[in-house]
C-alpha cells in the first residue's frame, strides 16, 4: 500500500468520524450526555462570574474539575445567551432510570425535551451545548490522528496505524462522548499527545526540547481532567528506558536532568491548580470533597466483588452504552465486540512468540520492553479505574479508558494484523467498525430519544383490539393489546396502548399500568409519560394517534395462580389527581379495568389430591377431589373445606362454585358459593389438565338441628343459576351436584 492510498484511506477515516460524531451529536438531545448540563453549567459559571467555582460539601457539580476545557467552551460561547437553561433542566423525567441495562427505546431519557427550545435552528442554550459539541468533535480528530501517529512511529507497517485509527474514529462511544459537551474530549487528546511523546522519546531518543514539550502537555492534562495523568507512569518508564537505552553509565545523570525537566514543565504550567486546591479543600486533588459530594464511597469500600460484577459493564461500555448507560447496545454488539479483542489478544500471543524466535538474542529484550512499555498505560489505567470502582459505584464507565488509545488501539491493530495480512484486516476493521458506527446511531441512539411514529386510525385498529376511553378532556384510548395473558411472578406483562389527541395540553401528564389484585391490592406498577417519556402531552397536537409498548414488572411475590385485573389511568404530574374517566357514551367510570392476567406458578408442581373423587361435570370440568379439616364440627363453627379441580378442555365461562352442607333432602342448611379462590382466579382463565386448588369455608348456623348432614360441591351460571351436570363415563347424569361427604354437626359447648 503506497503513501498516497494511506493518505486517502486516512481522510476516509476522518470523514467518515467527522459526518458520523456530528449525527451523533445531532441525534442526541442537549443534556443528555452523562454531566452534559453540569459541564455546560460549569462553562456558563466562568462567563457569567468571571472566576473559577468551588465544589461545596452538598452539591454535586463539576465545580472540582480542572479548569482547562470549560475556560475554552466560556472563550467560544460567551456571547450565546442563557435564558432558557433551567426551563429545560428543570424538565426531568422521573422515570427514566427504568429497566437502565435494557436495550430499547422505554424511558432512556432523563429530560423531556421541547422542540422548541432545542430544536433547529439553535439559539440560545442549545446553540452553545452544540457549538461546545462541535469544538469537542474536532477535538476527537485531533486525538485520531495521533492515534494514527503514534502506531506508524512504533510498528511502521502500511495497514497497522490504519487500523488503529479505524477502531478509535468509528467506535460508538468515542463518536458518543466526543460529540457532546464532555472535559474527557479534550482530556482525551491531551493523553494520546502524552503517549506520542513518550513513543517519540522510546524510538528517537531523548532530548531537551523534546522532554519540555513532554512536561508542557502533561501539564496541560492536568488542567483538564486527573484520569489524563493515568498515563504519566508510561511517560516516567520510557524516560528511564531510553535514558538506559542510550547511555549505561551516565543514564541516572541524564534522566535527572532530563526527567526533571519534564517534571519541572509539567508543575510551573499546572501547580497553581494544586496548590489551590490544597488551599481550599486541604488536599490537592479536591477528590476527597468530590467523593462526599457525590454521595460517598460505596457500601462494604473496598468492595472487590461488586467491582467484579462490574467488570462486563466496563468492558461493554468502552464500545458504547449511551447516557449514563441507561441506552446500551444490543447484547449481540457486545459479543462481537468481546470476540474481537480476543482475537487481537490471541494475535498479540503470536506476534511476541513469533519475534521470540526469529530475532537476535540481543534484540529480545529491546522488543520486550518496547511491548511492555506499551502494555504498561493500557494495564495501569485499567488497574486504577478498578480500584476505583471498589470504592466508588459510579466509577465503571469504559470511557475511562480512553486516555491509553494511542498505544491500546495499535495494540488491537498489531494483535488482529499478526492473525490475517494487514490489508484485509483494515477493510475488514473498516467496515465492522462503520456499521456498528451506523447501527448504534440510527438503531440505538436515535430510536431512544425520537417521538414514537404517528399512525392512522386503519394501523391502530389493526394491530389492537378497540376500545374508546377518554381522559380529562385531552386523551382517548382507540386500541390496546397484551402480548400475553399469562405472566410468572417476577415476569412482565407487555402492553400495547395506543394514544390520541383531542386537544392542546399545557401539562405533562403521566398515565400508569397497575396489576391489581383483591381489594385493590397492587401486585404489579408502571407510570410513565406517554411515548415511554418521548413524548410528553404537552407536546402533543391536536390528531395525534401513536401507540406505546411497555413493560409491566410483576412483583415476585404475587400469589399464582390467579387472576388479576389490568388498570390504568392517568394522572396530574407530581403524583397528582386522577384524570376522570369516561366511556364513548360519555359515562364517567370510577375504575377501569381494560382486561386481566393470569399468574402462573414459575415451574410446574405435582400435586397430590388427598381424598379423590374424579366427578367429571358436563365433561368440562373434573371435581379431581377434596380435603376436609374434620368430619365433626359444633354449632357455629367453620368447616374448611379444599375442593381440586381440573379443566378437561379450554372454558369460555366463568363458573361459579357451589359447597353446601345438606339435609338429607338436598336443600342447603349452609353454604360458600363464589368465583373459585375467592374471585381470583375464574375458570375462563384455567389451563386444560392445570389441577386448580380452591380454598373455601361453611359456616355451620348457631341453630342448625345436630345430626349428619352431606357436603356437597358443584359448578353453575351465575346468571342464570343452570348447574353443570355430574356425568358418568357413558354419559349418564347422575345429579348437578357431587356428593363428598357426611359431616356431624354437634351442639355448642
Amino acid at each position: 500500500m503506497g503513501k498516497r492510498s494511506m493518505r486517502r484511506i486516512l481522510t476516509l477515516i476522518l470523514l467518515l468520524y467527522l459526518v458520523l460524531g456530528a449525527a451523533y451529536s445531532v441525534a442526541n438531545p442537549i443534556f443528555e450526555g452523562p454531566d452534559e448540563s453540569l459541564n455546560y453549567a460549569n462553562v456558563r459559571y466562568l462567563v457569567e462570574e468571571r472566576h473559577l467555582p468551588v465544589l461545596e460539601p452538598d452539591e454535586p457539580t463539576k465545580a472540582h474539575h480542572p479548569p482547562l476545557y470549560y475556560v475554552l467552551g466560556a472563550v467560544l460561547t460567551h456571547w450565546v445567551p442563557n435564558e432558557y437553561f433551567d426551563d429545560i433542566v428543570n424538565r426531568e423525567n422521573a422515570f427514566w432510570a427504568f429497566d437502565v441495562g435494557r436495550y430499547g427505546v422505554d424511558n432512556k431519557s432523563i429530560y423531556l425535551h421541547m422542540p422548541t427550545l432545542e430544536g433547529w435552528p439553535y439559539r440560545d442554550v442549545a446553540l452553545g451545548v452544540h457549538l461546545i459539541r462541535w469544538f469537542s468533535l474536532l477535538l476527537g480528530a485531533g486525538t485520531v490522528l495521533l492515534v494514527y501517529a503514534t502506531a506508524r512511529l512504533i510498528f511502521p507497517q502500511r495497514a497497522l496505524p490504519l487500523v488503529a485509527a479505524a477502531l478509535v474514529a468509528l467506535n460508538p462511544m468515542f463518536l458518543y462522548i466526543q460529540g457532546t459537551v464532555h472535559d474527557d474530549a479534550l482530556t482525551n487528546l491531551l493523553a494520546a499527545a502524552t503517549l506520542y511523546g513518550a513513543a517519540v522519546i522510546m524510538v528517537r531518543g531523548l532530548s531537551l526540547r523534546r522532554a519540555v514539550i513532554l512536561g508542557g502537555v502533561v501539564g496541560l492534562a492536568a488542567l483538564t481532567k486527573l484520569t489524563a495523568l493515568l498515563v504519566v507512569p508510561t511517560v516516567g518508564l520510557a524516560l528511564v528506558w531510553r535514558s538506559f537505552v542510550e547511555e549505561e553509565r551516565r543514564g541516572w545523570r541524564k534522566l535527572l536532568r532530563l526527567g526533571g525537566a519534564t517534571a519541572l514543565t509539567a508543575l510551573l504550567v499546572s501547580g497553581w491548580w494544586f496548590v489551590r486546591n490544597q488551599r481550599l479543600y486541604g488536599e490537592p486533588t479536591s477528590m476527597v470533597r468530590q467523593v462526599e459530594a457525590w454521595g460517598g464511597t460505596r457500601e462494604g469500600a473496598p468492595n472487590l466483588a461488586a467491582a467484579f460484577r462490574e467488570l462486563g459493564f466496563l468492558l461493554d461500555s468502552f464500545w458504547g452504552a449511551f447516557g449514563y448507560g441507561q441506552v446500551p447496545m444490543p447484547s449481540w454488539v457486545y459479543g462481537t465486540m468481546r470476540l474481537v479483542s480476543v482475537i487481537a489478544l490471541t494475535g498479540l500471543v503470536i506476534y511476541w512468540a513469533r519475534r521470540q524466535s526469529g530475532r537476535a538474542r540481543w534484540e529480545r529484550p529491546r522488543m520486550m520492553m518496547l511491548l511492555l512499555l506499551l502494555l504498561s498505560a493500557p494495564v495501569i489505567c485499567f488497574g486504577v479505574v478498578f480500584a476505583r470502582m471498589t470504592m466508588i459505584d459510579t466509577a465503571d464507565f469504559g470511557r475511562y479508558l480512553f486516555v491509553s488509545l494511542a498505544y491500546l488501539a495499535p495494540l488491537y491493530a498489531l494483535g488482529l494484523t499478526e492473525v490475517s495480512s494487514g490489508r484485509s484486516v483494515l477493510f475488514g476493521v473498516l467496515f465492522t467498525m462503520t456499521a456498528l458506527a451506523v447501527f448504534g446511531l440510527a438503531g440505538v441512539l436515535y430510536p431512544a430519544y425520537a417521538a414514537p411514529p404517528m399512525l392512522s386510525e386503519q394501523q391502530v385498529r389493526a394491530r389492537t383490539r378497540p376500545v374508546d376511553l377518554r381522559f380529562g378532556d385531552g386523551i382517548r384510548l382507540l386500541g390496546y393489546d397484551l402480548s400475553d395473558d399469562r405472566v410468572a411472578p417476577s415476569g412482565a406483562v407487555e402492553a400495547t396502548l395506543c394514544w390520541q389527541t383531542l386537544e392542546p395540553m399545557e401539562e405533562d401528564y403521566v398515565y400508569f399500568v397497575h396489576i391489581l389484585g383483591a381489594e385493590e391490592r397492587i401486585f404489579g406498577r408502571r407510570n410513565t409519560h406517554p411515548g415511554l417519556s418521548r413524548y410528553p402531552t404537552s407536546r402533543w397536537m391536536p390528531g395525534d394517534l401513536f401507540c406505546d409498548r411497555l413493560r409491566v414488572p410483576v412483583s415476585d411475590g404475587v400469589p399464582a395462580p390467579a387472576v388479576y385485573d389490568v388498570e390504568i389511568g392517568w394522572r396530574e404530574p407530581d403524583a397528582g389527581d386522577r384524570l376522570p374517566i369516561h366511556d364513548s357514551s360519555g359515562r364517567r367510570l370510577e375504575f377501569l379495568s381494560l382486561d386481566k392476567v393470569k399468574t402462573v406458578p414459575p415451574v410446574d408442581r405435582a400435586i397430590e389430591v388427598p381424598k379423590p373423587v374424579g366427578a367429571s361435570l358436563d365433561s368440562k370440568v373434573t371435581l379431581r377431589g377434596y380435603a376436609l379439616d374434620r368430619t365433626s364440627v359444633s354449632q357455629g363453627e367453620t368447616l374448611d373445606v379444599t375442593l381440586y379441580w381440573a379443566a378437561q378442555r379450554p372454558l369460555d365461562v366463568d363458573y361459579t362454585v357451589f359447597l353446601h352442607l345438606a339435609s338429607s333432602e338436598g336443600s342447603p342448611h349452609a353454604q360458600d358459593d363464589g368465583q373459585p379462590r375467592r374471585g381470583t382466579y375464574p375458570t375462563s382463565f384455567w389451563d386444560v389438565g392445570e389441577i386448580v386448588i380452591d380454598p373455601r369455608q361453611i359456616r355451620v348456623p348457631d341453630d342448625l338441628p345436630p345430626g349428619d348432614y352431606q357436603v356437597v360441591a358443584g359448578l353453575y351460571i351465575l346468571e342464570t343459576g343452570e348447574r353443570l351436570r355430574w356425568t358418568k363415563p357413558g354419559g349418564t347424569v347422575r345429579g348437578d351436584a357431587v356428593p363428598l361427604t357426611t359431616v356431624s354437626v354437634e351442639l355448642a359447648p
